[in-house]
């Protein structure tokens, strides 16, 4: 039979050699525990204050104040507590601490602290009040140095010779660190500007931040109050593990939130390394209904009024203290802009951005004083991925009013605005369309088309200028063209050349508005002065503000009505002084040449006006000047005025200078829009007898006069009006201060009368009274004192009626009695052109175009010489004075 095996029993394990290890483990916790228990029993920190205090003052150079008790309480958990702590402020500070705390409670876990973690259970802070300031310098009072470390000696002490320092260890691990919760509790943070003194403050009273386990995300919230505005904040980040000490390819991430004034604001992004602050990324988002409801929260930003503003904006480390711009999608609603231009209205807007490297797109519509406006263009992006020197295309353009414009180029340095290269251009179907943008009526100019290119000139975002090349502009009022340079500095200004074949300023001036209904009567206007010369005050600031160079050259302008062509000017402005010379122009009669000046540095200001002409046809100047006509001639002028002031009354008042014309081949017709006859209508109506006179007109061999001015008092060097009907000549003074007249004229007329032989008057006319009222005196030319003596004779006779009227101011009859001599053409000519030649008519020739009288005088012996004119010729011959030389007052 099959012989059975029993199978042996199992060997049990001793028991203790199988309960061993617990026992181990519990000696190994209990030891340190207990150790720590022992240690912390029998430490008081009360006793280290002094030596905490001395510590915070040899690393920061401030003073640590722990008013209060410190506490702690023994657990496994140990809570540590501190009472009224204090950190002072800088010496320049507006108050002694810079920070304070009311309490402090700080759980630490007792166990991690064998593997060199760190973990906090619960740190509770409660009324911390901190102030970030900086003083009357700018120095700011979060910057704490450590005191400098005194001065090693010069020679080492005695004694043997220190033992040479160990070899560094190799580096130990830092120890981790991590918490559980942290609160805050009655929280002001407050900042403040020593330079203008104004500050901030932020409440926080309550805020919240834990991690759970201590190695979870860190989530936190809580609700401050800036300036009164509530502000609720959110917020959650990777464990703090992750940030002391990262895992490399695993970013932190971090997200949070802002509540505040109805709108929400938000972040999420990364980083890679957070040591490094490198590979880092970013979303922001804004959600604005209203961004006036942010003024309050900061009131020294600029915050455009917007409305139903959404913005995507993300961006990426791009190196070393460079960000890039890697997205962006921002709409904004219709929002009214009248605080930044009034009448101006946003219907909409959008900017979009695809990629780093993707263009920059945007555009809007909107409305200016009711005109549609849009706005559309493409760019880079203005924080591209490979720096800031990158250029920037620009492309824009701005349509509205059935016009447009563009602006095309490239800026190669956007930052410092250097390297600009754009295109200018606009066109623009009627000007007058962009009346509601101006506010007021615009010319109607027409076909507007204009372009120039423009580049910086040197310096930091245009700080040098600007170069204005190739421009170009034409339109329905005329064309231009040049280069100017914009310069800025102390004093801003231009220069440049600009010619243009044909400008109509006529075409420029703009319609008149409508003249609103007056609300109540109209005001009487203001007495007149009684001057001639206006009190005109002179543009003279414009020397003080810029310093410029500018040459003008027009082939034809018209201004006034008037077509003036081949127009050459130069002006410069230099340190307060300014002078145009010289300024030519072809006048409708001939060539002008001007030359001005003016200097503000001298005070009171200093101005000076030349002017100098050869000959300017009357005939065609009158008529461009829509004067009356009837007078012809060649016209000379020789004008060179300086004086000081700042209006043209005060200048004209200290006038040194001369002034000279002079007219030769001249002729006055005397038809009912003459000058002439003017003058001469009331004659004709108040003597029938003397309605020939000057019929057809009268012909000047030739007029002139010159002055010469000493500090506004001019004096008559010549003066000559030789004509058909004889002499006027003359002189005296005339005072541009007070404006008044101190002159005698010297008369040798022939006046003819049909029927009759000539009446001829010679005789002295004192000339007084002001500018505005000059008052003649003919008493002594036409007396009354002999008339009845020679009454009966005219009675019986009227065809002897012919003879002198003579006498003024002791002359004698006949002519006799020391009367002044009237000069001849030739002489009087060449004074009045200052020594320069011209053409003199020749001595005794008939003046030219002499018109003859309509009935021919019978001819009949000249009669004797009369005493005095007749008493019934009297008041005639008076008119007749009065109306060639001046209507008496």
């Amino acid at each position: 039979m099959p012989r059975e095996t029993a199978l042996p029993e199992p060997q049990p394990t001793p028991p203790a050699r199988r309960r061993r290890w617990p026992w181990v483990a519990a000696a190994v916790i209990a030891v340190p525990v207990v150790a720590g228990a022992v240690f912390l029993a029998s430490f008081d920190l009360n006793d280290q204050k002094p030596r905490i205090e001395a510590l915070v003052k040899e690393r920061t150079g401030r003073d640590l104040t722990l008013a209060g008790p410190i506490g702690i309480k023994l657990s496994l958990v140990p809570t540590i507590t501190a009472e009224d702590v204090a950190l002072s402020n800088m010496p320049t500070g507006s108050r002694p601490q810079m920070a304070t705390i009311r309490r402090a409670e700080l759980e630490l876990a007792l166990l991690p602290l064998l593997s060199r973690q760190v973990e906090v259970r619960r740190l509770r802070l409660v009324a911390p009040d901190i102030l970030l300031e900086t003083d009357a310098e700018g120095r700011p009072n979060w910057v704490l140095a450590r005191p400098a470390a005194a001065p090693a000696p010069d020679r080492p002490p005695p004694g043997p010779a220190p033992a040479p320092a160990p070899a560094p260890e190799a580096a130990r691990p830092r120890p981790a660190l991590g918490f559980g919760r942290i609160s805050v509790e009655e929280a002001r943070l407050t900042w403040r500007n020593g330079i203008s003194g104004a500050s901030r403050t932020l409440e926080a009273p309550r805020l919240e931040a834990e991690a759970g386990d201590g190695n979870g995300p860190i989530r936190g919230r809580g609700t401050l109050a800036l300036e009164g505005t509530p502000i609720a904040v959110e917020g959650e980040t990777g464990p703090l593990a992750g940030l002391i000490s990262p895992t490399p390819g695993t970013p932190w991430p971090v997200r949070g939130t802002v509540e505040a004034a109805g709108a929400r604001f938000g972040l999420e992004g990364s980083i890679g390394r957070p040591a490094e602050r490198r590979d880092w990324q970013a979303t922001l988002t804004a959600e604005v209904p209203d961004t006036r409801r942010l003024v309050p929260l900061l009131p020294d930003v600029p915050i455009p009024p917007l409305r139903d503003v959404q913005a995507r904006v993300s961006l990426a480390d791009a190196g070393p203290g460079r960000q890039a711009l890697t997205g962006l999608d921002v709409t904004i609603g219709s929002s009214p802009l009248d605080p930044m231009l009034p009448g101006l209205e946003l219907a909409r807007f959008h900017a979009a951005l695809a990629g780093a490297e993707a263009p920059l797109r945007f555009e809007g519509e909107g409305r200016l004083n009711g005109l549609p406006l849009r706005l559309s263009g493409t760019t880079r992006s203005p924080m591209p991925p490979q720096g800031v020197a990158a250029p920037v295309p620009v492309d824009l353009t701005l349509t509205g009013a059935g016009g447009s414009a563009t602006v095309k180029g490239i800026i190669a340095n956007p930052q410092r605005m250097n390297g600009v290269e754009l295109a200018l251009a606009a066109t623009l179907p009627d000007l007058a369309a962009l009346t509601p943008l101006a506010g007021t009526p615009l010319p109607p100019v027409r076909d507007i088309r204009a372009e120039a290119r423009l580049n910086e000139r040197g310096g930091y975002r245009f700080s040098g200028g600007a170069f204005l090349r190739g421009i170009q502009v034409t339109s329905s009022a005329g064309d231009i063209a040049g280069d100017l340079t914009f310069l800025v500095a102390m004093r801003a200004g231009v220069q440049g050349a600009l010619t243009s074949r044909r400008l109509d300023l006529d075409a420029l001036v703009p319609p008149k508005p409508p003249e609103a209904a007056p609300a109540g009567p109209a005001a009487p206007p203001p007495a007149p002065d009684g001057r001639v010369i206006p009190d005109l005050p002179l543009p003279l600031e414009i020397l003080r503000l810029t310093d410029s160079d500018l040459r003008l050259a027009v082939g034809e302008l018209r201004s006034g009505g008037v077509t003036l062509r081949d127009l050459a000017a130069h002006a410069v402005i230099q340190d307060g002084r300014g002078r145009i010379d010289p300024l030519t122009v072809t006048l409708p009669g001939g060539r002008l040449s001007l030359r001005a000046a003016g200097d503000i540095t001298a005070n009171p200001p200093v101005v000076q006006l030349a002017a100098l002409s050869e000959g300017i046809e009357l005939a065609p100047l009158l008529a461009a000047l829509r004067a009356p006509g009837g007078t012809t001639g060649r016209a000379e002028l020789d004008l060179d005025l300086r004086g000081q002031g700042r209006d043209l009354r005060a200048v004209a008042a200290t006038a040194t200078g001369h002034l000279g014309l002079a007219l030769t081949n001249g002729q006055m017709e005397a038809g009912p829009g003459s000058l002439l006859g003017r003058a001469l209508g009331d004659l004709r109506q108040a003597l029938p007898q003397l309605g020939a006179l000057a019929e057809g007109g009268i012909a000047l061999s030739c007029a002139a006069t010159r002055w010469r001015a000493e500090n506004g008092i001019a004096r008559s060097e010549v003066l000559l009006l030789d004509g058909s009907l004889g002499k006027v000549g003359g002189g005296g003074t005339a005072n541009l201060r007070d404006e008044t007249l101190a002159m005698r004229l010297n008369l040798d007329l022939r006046l003819p009368i049909p029927g009759l032989p000539p009446l001829r008057i010679r005789a002295p006319v004192p000339l007084t009274g002001s500018f505005a009222n000059p008052r003649p005196d003919y008493r002594q030319a036409v007396g009354r004192a002999a008339a009845g003596a020679v009454a009966e004779e005219v009675l019986r006779d009227r065809a002897g009626i012919a003879g002198e009227v003579l006498g003024a101011l002791g002359a004698g009859r006949g002519g006799e009695g020391g009367e002044a001599a009237i000069p001849e053409c030739g002489p009087a000519l060449a004074l009045a052109r200052g020594g320069r030649p011209g053409p003199v008519p020749a001595p005794g020739a008939p003046p030219p175009a002499q018109a003859a009288p309509a009935t021919p005088a019978p001819a009949t012996p000249a009669p004797a010489p009369l005493r005095d004119l007749p008493r019934e010729l009297q008041a005639p011959a008076q008119e007749l004075l009065r109306g060639l030389f001046g209507r008496g007052r």
